[in-house]
């Protein structure tokens, strides 16, 4: 088993389509560098056109008196009594401290959250590439023939299946870590050289790698359910596109026809997985703005979830392509 895995990955690494995929993930992922240093750029101009409206303000700044304070106090006190809602802030204790820079900069997400916002975009990139190259490893024997030579050395079919189905696994890691090495060690660079502070502690950079680990996994796994589906349809081109149009198409239509499957759409735990869980909102059926209040429900789709939908996925995918290898006849 382990030889003829090495076999399969020699014969992979000889093949250009996976050179291809480690360049398209290393420019995917330095474009998303680029995106962050022009971002940096217009921070640095926001900040120094902040600072001369900041400098402007204090020249002609003078505090509120103790009237028009006591004033605004008084009808913040009101506004929250009468909505109830306890953390109504009219700002009046900016009314008595000279004006800040922070007063004047535009309102940004945290470093954290800008992070795991750009993975959880690179993610599908990412996966569409191994998966590319886990189905076209595959889908080329069928192609060019080669199965049945395969099978007239080793006739036994399901260790050529395993060997096959593991070496595209493996072969999907290198993409993704390519890709996520690129971002995480660019975007520190690039945010340093522009003197901006990338703001994350200790147990953030932590939290960050296991999301890259947990992406890393996506990627062999999703190259193995390439190679499994190629065995199913045997062309790489109708995999790729059977997978793009059911995420871009079909999960739009089950999402807007059928919100109460949102929890189970391949979109979603691939989401999950990825953040460690996540939410969606469902809003009521009968909504009317002015007689019924319109609150959303969120709802929790938990990693195990995920982790156990995409498990079942790819052992299904993996258990027909493996029946129909076992069934079928090759020149």
């Amino acid at each position: 088993m382990t030889r003829l895995v090495r076999v399969e990955l020699r014969r992979i690494m000889a093949r250009r389509v996976l050179v291809l995929a480690l360049l398209a993930a290393a420019v995917v992922s330095l474009m998303a560098v680029f995106g962050v240093h022009q971002l940096s750029v217009s921070l640095n101009q926001q900040r120094a056109g902040a600072q001369e409206m900041l400098e402007e303000a204090r020249d002609y700044w003078e505090p509120a008196s103790p009237e028009d304070y006591q004033v605004c106090v008084r009808d913040q006190a009101r506004a929250r009594q009468e909505s109830g809602q306890g953390d109504v802030d009219f700002g009046c204790e900016q009314l008595r401290r000279p004006p800040i820079l922070d007063d004047f900069l535009p309102t940004y997400p945290s470093m954290d959250e800008q992070y795991r916002e750009l993975l959880g975009y690179l993610v599908y990139p990412f996966l569409f590439l191994a998966l590319a190259v886990g189905s076209t490893s595959v889908a080329a024997e069928f192609t060019h023939r080669t199965m049945g030579s395969w099978l007239t050395f080793l006739p036994r079919r399901a260790p050529v299946f395993s060997a096959k189905v593991v070496a595209a696994a493996l072969v999907g890691v290198p993409i993704a870590v390519v890709g996520l090495g690129l971002v995480l060690v660019g975007v520190p660079a690039v945010l340093r050289y522009h003197g901006i502070d990338d703001g994350l502690s200790g147990e953030q950079w932590v939290d960050l790698g296991w999301m890259a680990v947990r992406i890393v996994g996506l990627a062999a796994a999703a190259a193995a359910f390439g190679a499994g589906a190629a065995f199913l349809v045997r062309h790489s081109a109708v995999v790729l596109g059977l997978m793009v149009g059911y995420l871009v198409l079909a999960e739009g239509i089950l999402r807007g026809l059928f919100p109460s499957s949102t929890p189970w759409l391949l979109g979603t735990n691939l989401e999950a997985f990825v953040e460690h869980g996540t939410t969606w909102t469902r809003w009521p059926d009968f909504c009317d703005d002015i007689t019924v209040s319109c609150t959303p429900t969120t709802h929790v789709v938990s990693f195990t979830q995920a982790a156990v939908v995409l498990a079942a996925v790819l052992a299904l995918t993996l258990g027909l392509a493996l029946l129909r290898f076992m069934r079928s006849d090759f020149e």
